[in-house]
């Protein structure tokens, strides 16, 4: 009876067949793995067109904010001189005087007199208006009623209408500059109005404004692919005509009763400005592409608030490219599929040929990985301390011929401290030498914690360390090390027969140019040994330290250093 075999694993089927019959193996996986390769070209192509209108997004960014600084420069500009016309009228002593309040008379020679004297004022207002291409401009007694006005002789003219009503009638009778986007209460002709107060003796007797119309407007601002909102969301300038009196979504002018539009807009409905978000297959909608209104070439929409005019600028930058993004897919789409089956056929056949050393490979690489980590750990073994953690005197060798051609290219200054642990053999004679390299542990650890990111702290000694300091002064240096040298003096190591205090004493020397590195290690080393000399637990700049014991001479009789221990200087 034979033995029942054992069914073999896929991998061994594979690797069965593949020996046989490569050919039909080869086109049976493609087969098998086609509906994998459409799905990853499908997410590649959505990736590439992700990427693609990224980049027309941000191309587009950059072109919206110049237009956007423009567009509000010419605003600012336009705005600017219309808001100084009210106030130029309301300097002049004709306009002051007539909204001067007057002894009563009787109503009809009152109303003759009137008419008799204002004949100046009304002419004045008209060939005001001319001169400065504005729609009107007229004076508002302090209840709102109309007493001049430029088209006193027109039959839509404004005499006797009152704007007690309007806001920026009432923000210049509170002394303030007046400004409103409203229609034309008599004439119905939609423009931009500006106000002031007329004051005498300090006391606003009356309002003077003046409108400009959206065509004057217009002409003045360039507004390509932009439109303006006031505070209730209207359109009320646009590049599209069709645009204005439309209202954004969401907009304040539809929670406004009915009658405030009317008043205002002289219209109870404003159709809304359709605000749609450009749609890419594969894309979502977070790329801020908007198709506004009835555009079919999306844009990137920029506003800028005007808060002191009441008014929103929105900026449109046409990413028309953005249109062919479906078609440049579908290209995408099916090259990666081609792409993509040419290379699982390279692969699949390099694999029949490959599998017999798959195992051998993998040997090979354990052991290049094994031989890598064995390598950094050589070399950090190689330049750290084994007790301390911190850089060894090999590498704080290396580092210094690297700053200090680094610091003689760039000009920038470089400093070098030396500190040492005080009165430490105390410490091991009392404690034992593993408190002495706990301590050493320690106050290492508090060092490193006081350093920024590019110093180097090494060890060079028993209880001796360097810092290298790039980009540092002496003097900043010396703002360092007192604060290391504070840090340690608070932070004694805990014992269990308690708390075992250290000091450190420091010495620095700023870098100078052609210094060799050992000439600039004594150097620190000396103003190192003047601290110690001088009492320890203290800070030593090697501008302080005697010229005859930086070269090498006895040192001074007596101790000149010109700080007491905490100081900086």
């Amino acid at each position: 009876m034979p033995l029942p075999t054992r069914p073999l694993s896929p991998f061994a089927l594979f690797r069965l067949h593949a020996e046989r019959t490569p050919i039909r193996l080869l086109l049976l996986t493609l087969i098998l793995l086609l509906p994998c390769a459409l799905y990853v070209a499908d997410r590649y192509a959505d990736m590439w067109a992700v990427r693609a209108l990224d980049d027309m997004v941000a191309d587009a960014k950059a072109r919206l904010a110049l237009r956007q600084r423009t567009v509000n420069d010419e605003f600012e500009l336009a705005f600017a001189g219309l808001r100084r016309l009210p106030d130029l009228l309301a300097q002049d002593d004709r306009i002051r005087d007539e909204a001067a309040p007057r002894p009563e008379a009787a109503p009809r020679k009152q109303q003759q007199a009137d008419v008799r004297r204002r004949a100046p004022v009304n002419t004045f207002l008209k060939t005001f208006a001319e001169t400065m291409d504005l729609h009107i401009a007229w004076l508002m007694d302090h209840s709102g009623t109309c007493i001049a006005t430029s088209n006193y002789d027109s039959a839509d003219s404004l005499l006797g209408t009152n704007y007690a009503d309007r806001a920026y009638f009432i923000a210049a009778m509170s002394g303030e500059r007046g400004r409103q986007f409203a229609v034309g209460r008599v004439s119905s002709v939609p423009g931009f109005f500006f106000a002031s107060p007329v004051r005498q003796y300090g006391t606003v007797l009356g309002v003077v404004a003046v409108k400009t119309d959206l065509p004057t407007l217009s002409r003045r601002l360039r507004l390509d692919a932009a439109f303006i909102t006031d505070e209730q969301g209207v359109v009320v300038l646009a590049n599209d005509k069709t645009h204005i009196f439309h209202a954004l979504p969401d907009a304040p002018v539809r929670d406004m009763p009915i009658s405030a539009r009317i008043l205002r807009y002289k219209r109870e409905a404003f159709p809304e400005l359709s605000l749609r978000p450009f749609v890419v297959r594969g894309i979502g909608e977070k790329h801020g592409l908007t198709l506004i209104g009835d555009a079919t070439r999306p844009a990137l929409l920029g506003v800028i608030h005007r808060p002191q005019d009441g008014l929103s600028l929105h900026v449109a930058e046409e990413v028309g490219e953005a249109l062919s993004l479906e078609d440049r897919r579908q290209v995408r789409f099916h090259f990666a599929v081609l792409c993509g089956l040419a290379v699982l056929g390279t692969l699949l056949s390099a694999v029949i040929y490959t599998l017999h050393n798959h195992a051998q490979l993998r040997i090979i690489e354990g052991n290049n990985q094994a031989l890598t980590r064995l390598n950094e750990e050589l070399r950090r073994i190689a330049e750290r301390d084994h007790l301390t953690g911190c850089f060894n005197r090999r590498r704080l060798d290396e580092a210094m011929n690297a700053e200090l051609a680094r610091s003689a290219r760039s000009g920038h200054p470089l400093a070098l401290a030396m500190l040492d642990l005080d009165h430490f053999k105390a410490v091991n004679d009392q404690h034992g030498h593993g408190v002495g390299d706990a301590m050493l542990a320690h106050v290492t650890e508090i060092i490193r914690n006081q350093l920024r990111e590019p110093d180097l702290l090494a060890r060079v000694g028993g209880e001796e360390f360097a810092l290298l300091l790039p980009d540092t002064g002496e003097r900043e240096a010396v703002t360092l090390l007192e604060r290391v040298r504070r840090k340690v003096q608070e932070t004694p190591l805990p014992h269990a027969d308690g708390p075992i205090p250290m000091t450190v004493s420091a010495g620095v020397a700023e870098s100078r140019p052609d210094m060799e590195p050992g000439r600039w290690m004594h150097v620190a080393d000396a103003a190192l040994y003047m601290a110690k000399r001088c009492g320890r637990n203290r800070t030593v700049r090697a501008t302080q330290v005697p010229e005859e014991t930086l070269t090498g001479g006895s040192p001074p009789p007596h101790c000149v250093i010109l700080s007491e221990p905490g100081s900086e200087d």
